[in-house]
């Protein structure tokens, strides 16, 4: 078997990361420090780990996957997670870190009641799943073009390094590895984007390459190439799956304080904005066939990558370790926000109330492995866009964020308005609208509305009809 530089590059690149994530096992000594550092997260340490999480492989796989078909529109996806970061951070940072909670559900509670939580626990495990199985999906999608393994050898290999750095060091093990993660990705993602575009002759030489080969340069570069549907519900699903996303905002409640929790979420989403523009740009490229053969569009940037033609092979090492950076600083976020909910929400909520810090440690330890192993066979097995089955857990996000919105800002005369019934229900209606979405496009190939407008206009309903009946019915029995 032969083995290229960029073999060695990721491989080394994989080791480092590996031993960082073990060592960080001395920092996780309780409960606390396992699932949220312990909240002390200053603001670069908080804000390197949300922009990990959510440049991750939907960012890169899924972004570029979706230009080398659609051109530059494939960009909104980063755009829209951009605008959500920031006005999460106006609008529910300082509530989150203030109530000291561990999970979103548990906000929800405080809001709410138990049965909102519990209900909600339930729907972001589903929500999660389906997204951790897609984002270890991009990583095995690297591994094959990189290392010249089958997908699914990529898929396991990829699957068990996350599971055994995460299972180690816990939330640590997430802060420190993507300190390395993001500062690796940044460099990968801006030089072959500089590279790329003096090659091809700029903008005006990229879009003449893709007619050269059959292209429609008019979809390519409209920003509604996807069309207007797609990216409608991309910006409403980025702006609402911020609001209520535990991958993302975990380290939000790892903050120090409040002002930190605030101004990481500012500052995450200016880092975020420009990388959808870049990775569609490189998407772009690999369309034009110039520089490699591209097996399916999954593999673009990969394949684009591992290219001699493109860059020299130790340059192309170094930036695929960037992009498998980008994915495994996302995937350990997604399988520890799985362990989280099930350590709060589940374990520690339902089963085992009395639980110690030491206790809990164990457990959750336990519940990270599981959800690690349990996650490579669905990414091995279960298959689609990578964006498209990513966005049913950003259409589930959305409808917990519409409960969470209406709890914090639906005030009239200091009382909270929506009642914990409706939240109960809007929680169950957009989870059912969310996972019914590929079986009634599968039924019905023409239905293109978006799964993320359904799934917040079936919540918001839900809210604001059963929280009127109930109003309503309430008022006419007092009269009586």
């Amino acid at each position: 078997m032969h083995f290229s530089i960029q073999f060695f590059i990721v491989l080394g690149y994989f080791i480092i990361v590996l031993i960082v994530g073990i060592l960080a096992q001395k920092l996780a000594k309780s409960g606390t420090d396992y699932l949220i550092a312990g909240r002390n997260l200053g603001l670069w340490l908080c804000t390197v780990v949300v922009v990990g999480e959510w440049l991750g492989g939907m960012s890169t796989i899924g972004v570029s996957e979706r230009a080398y078909v659609t051109g530059i529109s494939s960009a909104w996806y980063n755009v829209s997670t951009s605008i959500g970061m920031m006005l999460f951070g106006f609008l529910l940072a300082k509530y989150y870190r203030k109530n000291r909670v561990y999970t979103v559900s548990e906000m929800i509670e405080k809001l709410y009641d138990k049965n909102a939580r519990v209900i909600s626990a339930f729907a972001f495990l589903i929500a999660y799943l389906i997204l951790g199985y897609a984002q270890i999906q991009t990583v095995g999608s690297v591994l094959a073009s990189t290392l010249n393994l089958s997908f699914k050898t990529g898929v396991i290999i990829g699957g068990l390094l996350v599971t055994i750095y995460v299972t180690a060091g816990g939330f640590w093990s997430i802060t420190l590895t993507n300190i390395i993660h993001t500062f690796l990705l940044y460099f990968a993602i801006i030089s072959t984007f500089i590279i790329g575009l003096v090659k091809i002759g700029g903008y005006t030489g990229l879009f003449t390459a893709l007619t050269e080969v059959g292209k429609n340069p008019a979809i390519y570069r409209s920003p509604m190439g996807v069309g207007l549907n797609q990216v409608i519900g991309w910006i409403i699903g980025g702006m609402f799956g911020a609001f209520a996303a535990q991958a993302s905002i975990q380290p939000v409640f790892a903050a120090k304080d409040e002002k930190t929790a605030k101004h990481a979420s500012f500052l995450s989403a200016l880092l975020i904005f420009p990388t959808g523009i870049l990775t569609a740009t490189l998407g772009m490229i690999a369309a034009t066939g110039k520089f490699a053969t591209i097996p399916n569009p999954k593999q673009a940037l990969p394949s684009l990558l591992m290219s001699t033609n493109f860059v020299p092979a130790w340059f192309g090492g170094i930036a695929l370790a960037g992009i498998l950076a980008a994915i495994l600083s996302t995937i350990a976020p997604v399988m520890f926000a799985i362990s989280t909910i099930l350590v709060k929400d589940v374990y520690h909520y339902l089963i085992d109330k009395n639980a110690d810090e030491q206790k809990l440690l164990q457990v959750a330890r336990r519940f990270t492995f599981v959800v690690g192993i349990v996650l490579i066979p669905l990414a091995v097995y279960l298959k689609g866009f990578v964006l498209d089955t990513g966005y049913i857990s950003y259409a589930i996000r959305g409808a917990a964020a519409v409960i969470v919105l209406s709890g914090v800002f639906w005030v009239t005369k200091g009382k909270r308005v929506p009642t914990s019934l409706s939240a109960s229900l809007a929680m169950i209606a957009g989870t059912v609208v969310a996972v019914s979405f590929p079986i009634i496009n599968y039924l019905n190939p023409e239905f293109r509305f978006d799964k993320n407008l359904w799934a917040l206009g079936i919540s918001l309903l839900f809210v604001v009809l059963v929280t009127f009946i109930q109003r309503g019915v309430l008022e006419r029995r007092r009269k009586k």
